[in-house]
């Protein structure tokens, strides 16, 4: 009241008068600031209403777990799209028909196993199986052995794997 007398009467200075202009806009925004805090303040509740309901579409996790697979999938896969695994190499050698005749004996031994043959000049490899884990190619490992008679090696290497596999695969990571 005073600071507004003394304003109309013309005896504040400049400098009294801009201290008076920060004061007042002080209060202003104070009240400001007091109004727009109880008006927009929540009412009370009591206990039963402090919950959260989420509505989610279920396509969502359909989604997720399909995402899920495909991640899991990747941690076998190479850039090429094969899975990274085991196969076992039979042999190693420049004669080509003992090449065959070893593939054919393989194939009879073996009707359900890929055998695989490859030309790298001037040999021939022979590699079998198409394995994810280096435990499933030492069941059968020995069991070649024993019908050839000689010694073979675990190799990595980019193998095949049917669709079947695959979900096996799958299956065995989520347990």
């Amino acid at each position: 009241m005073v600071l507004c007398f003394l304003i109309l009467h013309g005896k504040m200075t400049n400098h009294s008068r801009s201290l008076s202009q920060v004061f007042s806009a002080i209060v202003a925004l104070f009240f400001c600031l007091q109004c727009s805090t109880t008006g927009f303040a929540q009412p009370p509740s009591d206990s039963l209403r402090n919950y959260v309901q989420v509505f989610r579409d279920y396509r969502l996790d359909l989604l997720a777990k399909k995402q899920w697979e495909i991640n899991k999938l990747s941690t076998y896969k190479s850039s090429s799209g094969k899975f990274k695994g085991y196969r076992i190499q039979v042999l190693n050698t420049n004669n080509r028909e003992l090449a065959y005749q070893t593939r054919g004996k393989l194939l009879r031994s073996f009707p359900d196993v890929n055998v695989y043959m490859a030309y790298q000049a001037p040999n021939y490899k022979l590699r079998v199986g198409d394995f994810v884990k280096k435990e499933d190619a030492e069941k059968l490992k020995k069991q070649v052995e024993i019908i050839l008679g000689s010694t073979t090696y675990i190799v990595p290497d980019l193998v095949t794997l049917s669709p079947e596999e695959q979900e096996k695969l799958l299956k065995e990571k989520e347990d």
